[in-house]
């Protein structure tokens, strides 16, 4: 039986330590005290008893936690990726992610979108290629890799990548995007997320399929080119010049002019999904 004054004082010491640990918490930087607050990946992996290493790398990681509200503004237009910014606590984090936790595909896929918008679409290639060994079966990897490698001038590699996406279920994809918390960090940040997801994946595949019948013309595979526009581009809004054009120079066995490459490269850029 514990004598009353060590009970007591053992209560004491439990008190004292619960106390300084809130005045403490209260006491932290903004940024930390938002890990607690607004942080899914925290949260999802304290879900996670059994997983006491993962707990300790994510809190480290979540110090650095930024405000991922500006990727939502990707997400829907509202704002195109900066340089400065990105290459700030945003590079940051999901560097510090792969360090930690090398086995997880969204982490690399994420850093790969921020090495492209610092200007480093060759290491942008590596980790969005990571993530495809990791996770073959995430539309989004395959698809920034190809955007990459067309817009390098690679246009059989790109084609290569860009066919495997028609094989990809959008229900996988979308199941991926909704269950992973480094991805929930982004979306949940959107007003209606679970549309706009599913609108963008659709834009995406569009999207793939401009550049794989691109790449087909380029090559000379012309039947091919032009099965692909009549399944996707016909009665396409979206891109609907580029479409008709690129059909247009299919039939009639022209070379395709720079102009529309320009408008390709303006227009189908890479994206976080």
């Amino acid at each position: 039986m514990i004598p009353v004054y060590k009970k007591y004082s053992l209560l004491a010491l439990f008190f004292f330590l619960g106390v300084t640990q809130l005045i403490w918490f209260w006491m932290a930087p903004e940024n930390f005290k938002s890990v607690w607050k607004n942080n899914l990946l925290v949260a999802h992996i304290i879900k996670q008893h059994n997983l006491i290493e993962e707990k300790s790398k994510i809190l480290t990681i979540s110090y650095y936690y930024p405000g991922l509200s500006y990727f939502a503004h990707f997400i829907i237009g509202d704002e195109r990726p900066d340089k400065g910014r990105i290459g700030g606590s945003f590079h940051t984090y999901y560097q510090m992610a792969v360090d930690l936790m090398p086995n997880i595909d969204a982490a690399h896929f994420l850093l790969g979108f921020c090495e492209y918008y610092m200007g480093n679409p060759d290491e942008a290639r590596l980790q969005f290629e990571k993530s495809v060994d990791l996770n073959p079966y995430y539309f989004w990897s395959y698809y920034n890799l190809g955007v990459i490698y067309f817009k390098q001038g690679d246009f059989l590699q790109s084609a290569v990548i860009l066919n495997k996406t028609f094989t990809l279920k959008n229900e996988i994809t979308l199941g991926i995007l909704h269950q992973d918390p480094f991805y929930q960090q982004i979306w949940h940040y959107l007003d209606d997320p679970g549309q706009i997801l599913e609108s963008d994946l659709s834009e995406g595949k569009n999207d793939a399929a401009l550049l794989l019948a691109d790449c087909f013309v380029k090559a000379g595979a012309r039947p091919q080119a032009l099965q692909i526009i009549q399944h996707v581009g016909q009665g396409s809004i979206r891109h609907k010049e580029i479409w008709d054009r690129l059909k247009k120079i299919a039939v009639s066995r022209q070379s395709i002019t720079d102009d529309i490459d320009r408008l390709i490269q303006e227009q189908i850029p890479v994206r976080l999904f």
